[in-house]
């Protein structure tokens, strides 16, 4: 399929055309940037230029098909000016590669950031339906999207892959930031599907940095994980290899089917650790450990130790009886009314105008320095606790909260070895951090984790605690990618969701690949909720070849209609953060789910499977069409079975 870029004189984008389909019919500036002055220069401050700046533009086409696209004469102040370059480079795939470069920038100006490319009205409203970048299942799909009343900006490095597509029709156009390097940067989405990627650049750049490519797409959301798979584990975040392929990798860690969440000292964690193992007795479970250190959540970070008496026995019993206690840290703050933070607060993050980046997340607790992750200081710090929670709790995971999660921030602090702004150095921080962690910790069988599935801490962790709560827009799209390369724990659901909604989230978290719950301890007093867990959670065990181990292809596609049911999910607790027992409940979401959810897997042997779950009270009959096959076939399941089905 043909993807065509039709540019009007001045060199603004027209449209793209998508085999008979054409998107981004508005005209606007195809980018914009922002310049500063250098200290000293004789015209100080900052300035915000555009394509539609420039005193004349021109085009020139190259043999093999590039396009490249010049921007001359664009005034800055104090005289100088600026020229700009857009080169189109043209793949055999059909893809194109977009770049922005200043390849003069007149002395006394630095570039700052850039926004490119700026695609205008990329779908009419209603049109057609958008894949957006969302945290933690890396995408979500918005049938029939309109404008949202507020942008989205999305930031990377963390949780949100750069990559969106949108599909009139079967017909899709495919945007992605395919950075190498993870640089710092953003996906913006506002008013009638206008995109652009917004990048801070670093001192002495002359633009992004990397390309962003667009390419057509036929089929749907899967197809954009395809492709965007084939970059992701060519990149050097996923050089470790498949699961399967690497003997250093804890595999207990990835055959934990069920996650609870507690907030307890060592006498109230030692209570709860045993009724989970009285709830679930057949299978390991993994409780996720705050409040193990001697002081409160969100408070003297990074002084955890000294632990409270009696932490090192907890994790010890837990051993013995299957059970993985995780403590949790943070990799990422340090606590600004310490004493130690007198001496490290030049190392933590720095805005343009010299302050240091805070943040507070309740009125309780005190304000939180933002650490710079490229500092050696710092990198020692969360190396020497970390080593401490595995050497003296004995414990054999660690957990080091937002460094997947939380965006990178631009710092301007030279004095820390990083180009200020923007750049790779935020990944190049963070890899340095861990490497060592990660070496301990999987030499003595231990595993790393952080919050939020991070494509860009592939390498440095071996999995990822999922904590956004689930939505009907949801689609698996983290693990269509990274799939038997990591592993993803994690099923937030407000406990008062009906049975039959939770059952049916659940499943549809399972047949994804997630190991299930992050509940909190309340769950025990859910009798049938327990019972549903356990049915779902020994089904993961007796298919760990494909959930733990394989590669996501696919979902269960049927031949004709198939029946549907409405699930009401609550939604999250608004202070769900603060973990007390208020109700403030977000809108309920409705899902419409087929009765009969199913994936398809490439397990770790290379067979083909079918991960089947009937959602529904009744047994019910469909055919459906078998992956990479011209055929179909028929399947009944009973009431709530899970099945297996070999191709």
């Amino acid at each position: 399929m043909n993807l065509e870029a039709i540019f009007t004189d001045r060199n603004e984008l027209a449209e793209i055309r998508v085999g008979d389909a054409v998107f981004a019919t508005g005209v606007g500036d195809l980018w914009t940037a922002e310049f500063r002055s250098v200290p000293g220069a004789e015209a100080p401050g900052s300035l915000t230029i555009g394509a539609g700046d420039a005193a004349t533009t021109s085009k020139a086409e190259s043999a093999d098909g590039a396009l490249t696209l010049f921007y001359a004469g664009i005034p800055l102040g104090g005289g100088g000016k600026v020229d700009a370059e857009v080169h189109i480079g043209k793949r055999p795939d059909g893809s194109q590669a977009w770049s922005l470069s200043f390849p003069r920038i007149p002395q006394g100006w630095r570039l700052a950031s850039t926004s490119f490319p700026r695609l205008s009205r990329v779908m009419r409203d209603g049109e057609g339906d958008a894949l957006l970048p969302a945290g933690d299942h890396g995408a979500r799909l918005h049938k029939a999207r309109r404008a949202a009343p507020q942008p989205d900006v999305v930031p990377y490095p963390a949780f949100t892959p750069m990559v969106s597509a949108f599909f009139i029709g079967k017909t899709g156009l495919y945007l992605a930031a395919e950075d190498p390097d993870a640089r710092l940067k953003s996906f913006r989405i506002e008013g009638e599907q206008n995109v652009s990627f917004e990048t801070p650049v670093e001192d002495g750049a002359n633009g992004p940095g990397y390309p962003t490519v667009l390419a057509p797409l036929k089929g749907d959301w899967w197809e954009a994980a395809r492709r965007y798979r084939a970059f992701a584990l060519r990149q050097k975040w996923a050089a470790r290899g498949p699961i399967r392929n690497n003997p250093s990798y804890p595999r207990r860690f990835c055959e934990i089917p069920l996650w609870i969440n507690i907030h307890a000292h060592p006498k109230e964690a030692e209570e709860i650790r045993l009724r989970v193992k009285a709830a679930f007795p057949d299978f390991p479970t993994g409780i996720h450990w705050h409040l193990w250190q001697h002081s409160g959540h969100d408070e003297n970070y990074p002084e955890y130790f000294p632990a409270q008496p009696g932490t090192a026995d907890v994790i010890a019993r837990a051993k013995a009886d299957n059970q993985e206690m995780l403590p949790y840290a943070n990799g990422r703050l340090w606590s600004v009314p310490t004493a130690g933070y007198l001496m490290a607060e030049r190392h933590a993050v720095q805005n343009r105008d010299g302050s240091r980046v805070t943040e507070k997340y309740a009125p309780s607790t005190p304000e939180l320095a933002v650490m710079c992750p490229f500092c050696g200081a710092w990198q020692r710090v969360v190396q020497n606790f970390t080593g401490r929670i595995l050497d003296e709790l004995g414990a054999g995971s660690l957990f080091l909260d937002q460094i997947g999660a939380a965006p990178g921030v631009p710092c301007h602090d030279a004095s820390h070895g990083h180009p200020t702004g923007g750049g790779a150095w935020w990944y190049d921080g963070y890899d340095a951090m861990l490497a060592p962690i990660h070496a301990k910790a999987n030499a003595r069988g231990a595993f790393v984790t952080t919050e939020g599935a991070a494509e860009f801490c592939l390498g440095m962790v071996d999995g990822y605690m999922q904590l956004t709560m689930r939505t009907p827009e949801d689609v698996p799209f983290h693990n269509a990618v990274y799939s038997g390369f990591t592993t993803c724990f994690g099923s937030p659901e407000n406990l008062d969701d009906d049975d039959r909604s939770f059952r049916a989230l659940q499943a549809r978290e399972l047949l994804w690949g997630n190991e299930l719950g992050w509940f909190l301890p309340e769950i025990l007093d859910r009798p049938s909720k327990c019972e549903i867990l356990r049915s779902l959670c020994a089904f993961r065990q007796a298919n760990l070849d494909a959930l733990a181990y394989g590669t996501l292809l696919d979902e269960l596609r049927f031949d004709g209609d198939a029946p549907h049911s409405t699930y009401g999910w609550l939604g999250r607790r608004q202070n769900f953060m603060l973990f007390t027992d208020e109700w403030a409940l977000t809108p309920t979401h409705h899902a419409e789910l087929p009765d009969l959810l199913g994936t398809w897997w490439r397990t770790a042997d290379g067979e083909t499977a079918l991960l089947v779950a009937n959602l529904s009270d009744e047994e019910r009959t469909v055919r459906y069409r078998v992956f990479g096959a011209d055929r179909t076939a028929t399947l009944a399941l009973a009431p709530h079975e899970l099945r297996r089905v070999a191709p």
